[in-house]
């Protein structure tokens, strides 16, 4: 399953930039890259339109146009088991705002005004430092350093999840990215189901061949 990071910070801080600037970097260095933005505003179709008047159905639509498509989900509810299985299959995701979420977290803005209920924050960027210590605190101009740390952070955790497959009790050794991109693909087709509200403790499957 993907790896979830929070970019967050007060309002105007840069956060979408530095965002952009991370991803486009990431995505250089061969990763499948997401990106969530957390607004205050309403997001879905107006209840008078047509994929409106669908939704209050229940039923998840897909508006669909000249440029591209749309999937629009009413009443689902922004956490990481329902992010990661958004992203099933991708590499890392930065998740715009989200202050509230247990993420690992990069803090846009002065450190010294970080809040203290702000928790989980392992790297601050502040744009208006004169420079940063390449450790903690980044600068404007070392969004490629933070990149690296992040990729850290990313291979770091790539060798501890993922899904493990056993065949009459033996393992069967998958490589890293087949075992998330699994991982990830169950999860998006359990999580929906009724009565599976985390997937935190994990799974057991067993697949019976039909005679």
């Amino acid at each position: 399953m993907p790896l979830l990071i929070a970019v967050s910070g007060f309002k105007d801080s840069g956060k979408t930039t530095l965002a952009g600037a991370l991803l486009k970097m990431l995505a250089e260095r061969g990763l499948a890259v997401g990106f969530v933005k957390h607004c205050g505003e309403d997001v879905l179709s107006p209840p008078e339109s047509d994929t409106g008047k669908m939704e209050a159905l229940g039923a998840r639509t897909v508006f669909w146009g000249r440029n591209g498509a749309r999937m629009e989900f009413p009443f689902l509810k922004m956490d990481r088991n329902s992010i990661q299985a958004l992203f099933a299959g991708d590499d890392i995701v930065l998740v715009e705002g989200g202050k509230d979420l247990p993420l690992p977290r990069i803090w846009v803005g002065d450190p010294r005004g970080l809040p203290a209920e702000v928790k989980g924050v392992f790297a601050c960027y502040d744009r208006t430092s004169s420079a940063g210590d390449g450790s903690f605190l980044f600068s404007s101009g070392e969004e490629s350093f933070l990149a690296e740390k992040i990729l850290g952070y990313f291979h770091r955790a790539e060798g501890s999840s993922g899904a493990e497959v056993y065949v009459r009790g033996r393992k069967v050794p998958l490589k890293p990215f087949l075992a998330r991109m699994l991982s990830g693909c169950l999860s998006g087709l359990l999580l929906p189901l009724k009565g599976m509200l985390s997937l935190r403790e994990g799974v057991e499957i067993h697949l019976k061949r039909r005679q």
